[in-house]
């Protein structure tokens, strides 16, 4: 009896130890896991969220119809502006004709350079985006890989706000049950 009280007892103890420090292990992961996937999840909402208000910002700036008809007044207004200007030095019609558009120009190629410059404040957001996917592209849940995939489908045409709504809530919805917690064996056993 002593032999097997001092044989058994540290092997029960062992692999009870062996035992507890596995499953604290496995709940110390998923636990990583969980807040990496949430803070992965995070950061590409954040950068679509960003991307989708500079693209409405551009739409609204520089792409309404109203900004343009604005755009072509000014645009006129310097044209004006020019042709009177030379006009009043006393130069020929043709000349002031030539001053005034000549201010157009130059006034339209500064609003073009202006937008050009918000065009390319796009290509960083873009950029955020594909490094907030890439590792939502990888992840073991195939349901949150094709979410990621389908918001950068959706970003490739931002003015489809629908398209990019509908991956939004496919890509909320896999991370949310990513996020589930697992139920134990026994709970899923006693529910089959």
């Amino acid at each position: 009896m002593d032999m097997l009280k001092d044989f058994v007892m540290p092997v029960i103890t062992a692999l009870l130890a062996w035992w507890l420090t596995s499953v604290t292990h496995k709940r110390v992961a998923r636990a990583a896991a969980t807040a990496g996937l949430e803070s992965q999840a995070d950061s590409l909402l954040v950068s679509v969220s960003q991307l989708r208000a500079s693209a409405a910002a551009g739409r609204v700036l520089w792409d309404s119809p109203a900004e343009r008809g604005r755009t072509f007044l000014l645009a006129a207004l310097h044209a004006a502006g020019g042709a009177a200007v030379t006009h009043m030095a006393g130069r020929s019609d043709r000349l002031s004709s030539l001053a005034g558009l000549g201010q157009a120009a130059r006034f339209l190629a500064e609003e073009r350079r202006h937008g050009k410059a918000a065009s390319a404040s796009v290509l960083p957001q873009s950029a955020a985006i594909l490094a907030s996917a890439a590792p939502l592209l990888r992840h073991e849940d195939p349901a949150v890989a094709a979410g990621a995939q389908g918001i950068l489908d959706a970003i490739g045409d931002i003015e489809n706000d629908e398209q990019l709504d509908r991956a939004l809530r496919t890509f909320n919805d896999a991370v949310r049950a990513a996020l589930q917690p697992r139920r134990r064996w026994w709970h899923r056993r006693r529910s089959a």
